[in-house]
């Protein structure tokens, strides 16, 4: 049986976005769940829009995918280089032996002539296909224009056929190649263009299974034509559905498409996203949504991907204006945050994570989120016993850890202070029902939020107050602000003896 080989091949032009990280997602599992090999490879061939930057910030946002390849960059392989701008070498080899049995042709065409005939095109309602000007130079017409140092492409010469697909996902797929004309395989810079280099780099990598968009697809019959060409084995092609927002559009710049590492200054877990994205389009065999990494490896499979579009549910709907004013990807994730679906599936997931995740596993992943904040300085050491033993009281109630710091912050308050202004007029105002709750208080022994909910409610019925006229009082006795967390959680954590101490020094 022939060895599951995928590969995530990027280009190095931006972050890593949702989208491409579900592709990677998927071929890690595959070949996790077949026992083979995933690679990665980076596709720089656009040397106009590559950066190191972007490299980097890409092998980062896999690192901390915990998307570990074993081919590629930095860990090497039998098949590298694994950056295309360093294969330039094997792509000239390639080109020659499809220009040597014509299978190929220079193309001295200049970028306004070929301008000229595509708005021709356009003008007259129709596709634009290139017309084969180049096709029947004569051998002394192709030295004359290279002795003249005339630049040129060079151009796969497709064959008149019906091409059919079988792909995994999206099924039995027909293209014509009459509608796909002569396409560019080398630019002018000498650089080999997407569909002829990932060919070379795919055979040559021995990759067996091509995961990749359903954008993708248009680009498939192209590169079939090309593995035909050369004779060699064609790989099997799984198309994976397209990720909409929840408004059921494309994502986009301007409509949630940001970078994966957004999500960790979020202070969701890595195992958190890896489930996340896999249910995009992806379902498991007996309907499971919480799945831990060993289960994903092992259940997950190809053939059970969708051909519907999978909705990324993770921020509200947006408004137009809000999409023509906002780029959610340049987003700080303080401002990102005001977005968030609440209940998304995301943070459904997140909050099981965090409850079941190691206790000393949550200390390390939130020392981070507690820098710069008003507590003790040995509280923001990760292993700090009062520390993990306040985090193991929260986190039933965290979506995300950089929710926490808040909850942290009020266990760390030696003294509450009133705030000046509208605190003070509050509990002035209201400071017998600050009276009366620290009465009831006094009487009773609440534990959960709901019995302290029920102790509220219970002032209310007493006072005839309700509302913001009931519960900023209290609030205010009990924090010193007008704002904050939700009081009953806030108070089962605290608990009662620690409220009345508060309640005794700000009623007084």
């Amino acid at each position: 049986m022939t060895e599951v080989r995928t590969r995530f091949a990027p280009s190095p032009s931006g972050f890593l976005h949702v989208g491409g990280a579900r592709t990677a997602l998927f071929n890690y599992l595959y070949a996790k769940a077949k026992q083979g090999t995933f690679l990665l490879r980076m596709e720089d061939t656009d040397q106009d829009r590559s950066t190191e930057s972007s490299f980097k910030t890409i092998l980062e946002s896999m690192k901390w995918l915990g998307m570990e390849w074993s081919e590629g960059p930095e860990v090497g392989g039998p098949h590298g280089p694994y950056v295309q701008s360093q294969r330039l070498p094997i792509y000239k080899e390639h080109t020659q032996k499809l220009l040597d049995t014509n299978k190929a042709y220079r193309c001295f065409c200049t970028s306004l002539e070929l301008e000229s005939k595509k708005s021709h095109a356009d003008a007259m309602g129709i596709p634009y296909i290139y017309d084969g000007t180049c096709s029947h130079l004569k051998q002394n017409e192709i030295e004359n224009n290279l002795s003249q140092n005339k630049p040129f492409t060079i151009r796969f010469r497709t064959p008149a056929k019906s091409l059919i697909v079988e792909d995994i996902i999206q099924g039995k797929v027909r293209f014509d190649t009459k509608l796909i004309g002569d396409f560019i395989i080398v630019k002018s810079d000498g650089f080999p263009s997407y569909n002829y280099a990932v060919v070379v780099d795919d055979h040559l990598m021995k990759i067996s299974h091509v995961i990749r968009g359903v954008g993708h697809l248009s680009n498939t019959p192209r590169q079939v034509l090309i593995y035909e060409a050369f004779g060699f084995s064609i790989p099997a092609f799984a198309h994976v559905s397209e990720i909409v927002g929840s408004d059921g559009k494309k994502l986009s710049k301007r409509a949630g498409a940001t970078s994966v590492l957004a999500f960790r200054e979020l202070g969701y877990l890595t195992e958190t996203m890896r489930n996340y994205m896999a249910l995009l389009g992806w379902t498991s065999s007996d309907g499971r949504e919480y799945l831990p990494d060993e289960e994903l490896c092992q259940l997950f499979d190809i053939e059970r991907c969708s051909k519907s579009p999978a909705t990324f549910d993770v921020f509200k709907k947006f408004k137009e204006e809000e999409k023509e004013t906002i780029e959610f990807n340049k987003l700080p994730p303080e401002d990102l945050a005001q977005f968030l679906n609440p209940k998304s599936k995301l943070n459904w997931l997140s909050n099981k994570w965090i409850r079941e995740a190691p206790l000393e596993r949550l200390g390390r992943e939130i020392f981070p989120f507690l820098q710069n904040k008003n507590l003790p300085d040995n509280w923001k050491e990760a292993g700090n016993p009062e520390l993990l033993a306040i985090l193991d009281g929260v986190r039933v109630y965290l979506d995300r850890l950089s929710q926490a710091p808040p909850y942290i912050e009020e266990f760390g308050k030696g003294q509450v202070e009133v705030e000046p202004g509208e605190a003070q007029e509050t509990l002035q105002k209201g400071n017998a029902i600050a009276r009366l709750f620290r009465e009831k208080l006094l009487s009773e022994s609440p534990q959960d939020p709901e019995d302290f909910q029920k102790l509220m409610g219970a002032v209310g019925e007493i006072s005839g107050e309700k509302g913001k006229s009931l519960f900023m009082p209290i609030r205010v006795a009990t924090t010193g602000k007008c704002h904050g967390l939700e009081l009953p959680i806030l108070f089962s954590l605290l608990g009662k003896e620690k409220l009345l101490k508060r309640l005794e020094k700000t009623i007084s």
